[in-house]
């Protein structure tokens, strides 16, 4: 019986070193990814662009995931606050503010959006993959920012949409600043 016992605590105890490893290897993989996106202060739509039907195809919707390694975080995790009140003072008009954790994998893109459903899109939605690299980090964005355009000759209103997108090797910690003709994007990846 004192066998048996001893067994099940080797066991147990194999249990918890194997969890610790696993959530630790997880940890070193993880990145709070925070992105702000903002229009130019005199910027209208340029373009008339339709918007990209699929514009989620493939990625993790943030808002609905229930994957562990992927999360949305509130806004008391914020580190770009400071950064988006100087925005705002100066004229520029905040879209979307938001932060969540995902790890680094060449297969995985993160689709966020923000405001009021226009049909089958939102005012703003944006895609975003993360890669390590051997020495450095590399961030893929895609974001479109729409707006319904009512025609003059019916009250039918139709989306015209803008897009940036950019591949960007970035140091961690650091804001970067990836710019458009009438919004731009702040983002910040530090790890988690």
């Amino acid at each position: 019986m004192i066998r048996a016992i001893r067994m099940t605590q080797s066991l147990l105890l194999l249990t918890l070193i194997s969890l610790t490893a696993v959530t630790q290897a997880q940890s070193e993989n993880a990145y709070q990814i925070e992105a702000i996106l903002f229009t130019q202060p005199s910027g209208q739509i340029s373009g008339e662009r339709t918007p990209d039907i699929d514009w989620a195809d493939g990625a993790i919707m943030l808002e609905e995931t229930a994957r562990s390694d992927v999360r949305k975080l509130d806004s008391t995790q914020h580190r770009l606050d400071r950064e988006a009140d100087k925005l705002t003072a100066q004229g520029y008009q905040i879209l979307m503010h938001n932060a969540w954790i995902q790890p680094t994998d060449s297969r995985l893109k993160v689709a966020v959006h923000q405001g009021e459903r226009l049909g089958d899109h939102f005012p703003v939605e944006a895609v975003v993959g993360l890669q390590r690299n051997q020495d450095s980090l590399a961030l893929d964005v895609k974001a479109w920012r729409h707006i319904a355009v009512r025609s003059q000759t019916d009250q039918d209103s139709t989306l015209v949409s803008e897009q940036l997108h950019q591949i960007r090797r970035l140091r961690l910690d650091e804001v970067h600043y990836l710019d458009h003709q009438s919004m731009g994007m702040l983002v910040r990846v530090s790890r988690r």
